[in-house]
């Protein structure tokens, strides 16, 4: 690990990142189904048949100044509604999407580009030996360790930091959303998650 920090860092703290930008959308993801549920479905604030609500309202609540409208949404009936929310749902699952494929993407690359610096150094190594020591080893023994067994270490490269990382923040994320939806359910999942982790 060591190893792997002191030659990637730069490209690992990218990753790690994107991987922080790319819990914005995966929260996102989460609310939206229940907005969907309890608002055009359900009919929440939606009174009568022509009844609007606004879509994409942002406001801001500041200190000392109160609620600060920086836009006043789209104004939308229920089944217009429907379809915004579906489709910005739709949108956040190809983000989240298109965020997985680039870390998944980068991690090989880090990975191939890992391995390539070992394969490097470790013909390197070979070529310090005296002539009379390297008449010892088999050629086809050199070349299996250059080749065939530092292999695994390039995926090993890849999830290192970033996949602990990556599923550590989902996880948390996603209690985080629990909390703020129940916090007494937050707890329990808590305990029961520490539970599986001290086991």
């Amino acid at each position: 690990a060591r190893y792997i920090w002191k030659h990637t860092w730069r490209q690992q703290v990218w990753i790690l990142c994107i991987v922080g930008l790319s819990m914005i959308p995966y929260f996102m993801s989460f609310d939206l189904p229940k907005q969907i549920v309890n608002g055009p479905i359900q009919g929440d604030g939606f009174d009568g048949p022509d009844a609007v609500q606004p879509f994409l309202a942002l406001s801001l609540d500041l200190p000392f100044v109160g609620t600060a409208d920086l836009f006043s949404g789209f104004m939308l009936t229920r089944e217009q509604m429907l379809y915004a929310l579906s489709f910005f749902f739709l949108f956040l699952v190809v983000v989240n999407g298109l965020f997985k494929f680039y870390i998944n993407t980068y991690k090989g690359r880090l990975g191939e580009r890992m391995l390539r610096r070992m394969r490097f150094e470790l013909f390197a190594l070979l070529l310090r030996f005296r002539p009379e020591d390297i008449r010892a080893v088999k050629p086809a023994e050199a070349a299996s360790i250059i080749k065939d067994e530092v292999e695994p270490i390039g995926g090993f490269t890849g999830d290192a930091f970033i996949q602990p990382a990556f599923l550590g923040m989902q996880a948390l994320t996603a209690l985080t959303f629990i909390m703020v939806q129940s916090f007494w359910l937050g707890l329990v999942a808590l305990s029961v998650v520490a539970i599986q982790a001290f086991v």
